[in-house]
């Protein structure tokens, strides 16, 4: 029988969440929301060190505890020392919460340099294979847990000149179905989050490009069913969710956040 009006904590009362790329606006959104809901947090930044630690403060000032990294997610050391990191200072690791990401132009996929390519395909694919790789072992170790990536509504539907985004994400999408299956004996579950067109992060270099970028951001709104942009703070109550009991009996799936744009 169900035990109604009997309150379960969305997240285990040891350990840590552990949120790569931070200092997006959907990994930032990510970590907040995550603190609110209980979690200290160890998060992760490439470059942007002063955001990281603004982030940082916040959360503390919430109560919980809060530490910012530099990581590199195409080095597979890199993020060993931040889950290693994270393992040292609260014991486990329950959450894993992969949003780390480049912003680039979009346009047709033979314009695109071989460096774009590749720089994408290295942060994205083999980033995500990295963060897998140190963080399974450790959410094994700890009795289980959650990963969640980021990916993308373009992976369920095909807009052009949005193949650097939707190619890599389609890769991890597949690899999270793995994990998901691979891993569930070990009480780890793997699910994947979709936006649409966020407001922030590609969105205002979109904004400012030439007239042909414009209209494709004003179409892909104007595609949209709810016909606006998603604010980073919605992508991560789907994040959070999926990362919490409350999701307890889902895995393997990919949430889109998108107000109907791939339907």
């Amino acid at each position: 029988m169900p035990s109604f009006g009997v309150q379960t904590p969305e997240f285990p009362s040891t350990g840590c969440a552990l949120v790569f790329g931070a200092t997006g606006g959907i990994g930032a959104a990510t970590a907040g929301l995550l603190a609110e809901r209980g979690c200290d947090v160890v998060m992760t930044y490439r470059s942007r060190e002063a955001d990281a630690e603004k982030l940082a403060g916040s959360i503390r000032e919430l109560g919980r505890t809060a530490t910012a990294l530099s990581c590199d997610v195409t080095d597979r050391e890199s993020v060993a020392a931040v889950v290693d990191a994270a393992v040292a200072e609260h014991g486990r690791i329950h959450t894993v919460v992969s949003a780390a990401g480049l912003v680039f132009r979009t346009r047709p996929l033979i314009e695109f340099t071989d460096d774009e390519f590749a720089g994408v395909i290295q942060t994205d694919v083999i980033g995500f294979f990295n963060i897998a790789k140190a963080a399974v072992p450790v959410l094994r170790a700890g009795g289980g847990g959650s990963i969640t990536a980021l990916i993308t509504t373009a992976v369920d539907r095909t807009v052009p000149t949005d193949a650097l985004s939707a190619t890599p994400k389609a890769a991890v999408a597949m690899m999270m179905r793995m994990l998901a299956t691979e891993e569930a004996a070990n009480g780890i579950r793997a699910n994947a989050v979709g936006p649409g067109v966020v407001e922030g992060g590609m969105v205002p270099p979109m904004r400012d490009a030439d007239n042909a970028t414009r209209d494709l951001l004003e179409l892909a709104v104007g595609q949209t069913p709810l016909a606006r942009l998603a604010l980073p703070e919605e992508v991560a109550e789907a994040i959070a969710f999926l990362a919490s009991s409350k999701a307890s009996y889902i895995t393997g799936q990919r949430l889109m956040v998108d107000g109907g744009l791939a339907t």
